[in-house]
């Protein structure tokens, strides 16, 4: 069936989950316990798996929505052969594979779902191939050789505080001087531990941990059903050999561990901070893009700080002492001739693979639909570059782009701050990490949305009410495009007005607290903790 996954759709499906997440949690320790031959307590797996768990959960319970039809006529199947279903399912090896493979996931979680619906634990067949699981850790060369440079400049002594990929994106040079300056106390390492370690799947342990479900199944039940199934080898029959070698490469136990990407497919450092904080290291991680803070509801937001000693965000907190305010690593900004306006688009595969407060399918039409209207009533001498999103996701939103506007400029090359420096203003067709980066480094911004994909706390929303009433926010490609005609002359003077610099301050102070004196603030707050 045809789902519209807007906002609604996703609250409700993101309730059920926090119903299913520590049922499904529970049999996943009791199974790695009993396998392992240990008992390891609950954060150390949540620091391992909880991401993801909470993406498995997520294509379980769209596959559901999927089928739900089909698996509440079981009655109806009868005993020939023709209704009975079976899916060859081949082991995922790491959860990086897991979430690479996004485009296929939803498919075979459907298939998967439908097998065991209506042919029980026989209907799922696992296949037996031999893995072989290396590294996950992956950076590119210019990364590679800084990441070697640093680790040949760390102090002899034991490092108090390991920070580990601290940003996204490529290593800024501000960074190499960070590490300097702090040496006698910090370090970095992107812990690319190599290794090759080659399994056959356990077939007879998967299959027989596969529960039966049937059309009353809730999405707890039927996510404890299939996970064994969809457990990686990495997690399973490849983990002890794995967790020996890594935790032999890095001996040395840091009195404070340090991420802003590595809880989510960095399997050598999630091996390394569940180990390491269950004999007393500290956590410490920050947020590392959009949404968080804003959204209503965030799994995201909630995994990263329920594993964590310490959680940094972008200005909001929780009333906890331990969540604070933290300006994220950033490159200072280039002063650079403004040769063009830019808007930074947003894409989604066509099946969804998650939920969450973006446009998805249902909502991705009227997203390109914005889009369009934007970018054909726009009226300007000023160049507008078009930048995609990331990701091969189809040509439709280029398609619909061009049907307006043959000679529309596409340009994903270059750092994207290289690309607001040399922007009069920057548009978003979306909510996510780059209006946040804009507001914050205080660039002239305009942002348009579809209300129906979004959902914000309440806490936000007269901060959010103030940045439409000035005009930097817009429910409408059409309302959008209308404000960036009436200020096109005047691009500075309107963003440098009193009340547009209000509203943008005010917000950014909760959600986009950026600062080029971030150095400044890591190494105070470093400090106090050592001294404490």
């Amino acid at each position: 069936m045809s789902i519209v996954w807007n906002a609604q759709r996703v609250s409700a499906g993101l309730d059920e989950i926090e119903i299913a997440r520590p049922v499904l949690f529970d049999r996943v320790k009791k199974l790695l316990d009993e396998y392992h031959g240990v008992q390891r307590s609950m954060r150390h797996y949540d620091i391992l798996l909880g991401d993801f768990l909470e993406r498995y959960l997520h294509l379980v319970y769209v596959a559901m929505q999927d089928l739900k039809d089909e698996i509440e006529s079981l009655d109806k199947i009868g005993d020939n052969p023709k209704d009975i279903l079976e899916v060859d399912f081949r082991i995922i090896p790491t959860t990086l594979e897991f979430f690479l493979d996004y485009a296929k996931s939803p498919m075979l979680a459907a298939r998967t779902l439908r097998a065991l619906a209506k042919s029980g634990a026989n209907g799922v067949s696992v296949s037996t191939d031999s893995l072989t699981l290396k590294n996950s850790a992956s950076s590119g060369r210019r990364d590679k050789i800084i990441s070697r440079l640093l680790r040949s400049i760390r102090s002899a002594k034991s490092t108090r505080v390991l920070f580990v990929r601290p940003f996204s994106g490529r290593i800024p040079v501000s960074w190499i001087g960070a590490m300097v300056q702090w040496r006698a106390w910090a370090a970095h390492d992107e812990l690319e531990i190599k290794y090759a370690v080659e399994i056959s799947p356990d077939r007879a342990w998967r299959k027989n941990n596969i529960l039966k479900i049937d059309g009353d199944s809730s999405l707890a039940e039927v996510s404890c059903a299939l996970i064994s199934t969809y457990l990686p080898a990495s997690l399973v029959e490849a983990f002890e050999p794995i967790r020996r070698l890594v935790v032999e490469a890095r001996p040395n136990r840091p009195e404070h561990l340090y991420s802003s990407q590595s809880l989510w497919n960095h399997l050598e450092f999630k091996i390394l901070a569940a180990h390491w904080c269950e004999l007393g290291t500290k956590l410490h991680y920050h947020q590392h893009g959009g949404w968080y803070g804003l959204d209503d509801l965030h799994v995201g937001e909630r995994l990263e700080c329920r594993v964590s000693d310490f959680y940094y965000t972008w200005g909001w907190g929780r009333g906890d002492e331990n969540t604070r305010s933290l300006s994220p690593a950033i490159a200072s900004p280039r002063v650079r001739k403004k040769s063009c306006d830019s808007l930074i688009c947003f894409d989604q595969p066509q099946q969804i693979y998650r939920l969450q407060y973006f446009p998805l399918p249902g909502t991705l039409q009227t997203m390109y639909d914005q889009v369009a209207e934007f970018v054909e009533l726009r009226k300007s001498k000023v160049d507008l570059k078009i930048r995609m999103f990331p990701g091969d996701y189809g040509s439709l939103q280029r398609e619909t782009i061009l049907a307006v506007k043959p000679d529309a400029q596409f340009g994903n090359s270059g750092d994207i701050f290289d690309q607001y420096s040399v922007s009069r203003i920057v548009f978003h067709s979306y909510l996510g990490t780059s209006w946040l980066e804009t507001l914050g480094t205080n660039t002239p911004t305009i942002c348009f949305y579809d209300p129906d994909a979004y959902k914000f706390r309440s806490d936000a929303k007269s901060l959010i009410d103030e940045l439409t009433r000035v005009g930097i926010l817009h429910t409408s490609g059409t309302s959008a495009a209308m404000q960036a005609n009436k200020i096109d002359g005047s691009v500075e003077n309107w963003w440098l007005s009193e009340e547009v610099q209000l509203a943008r301050t005010n917000f950014a102070e909760r959600f986009a607290n950026f600062s080029t004196e971030w150095k400044s603030q890591w190494r105070n707050e470093f400090s106090r903790l050592l001294r404490s």
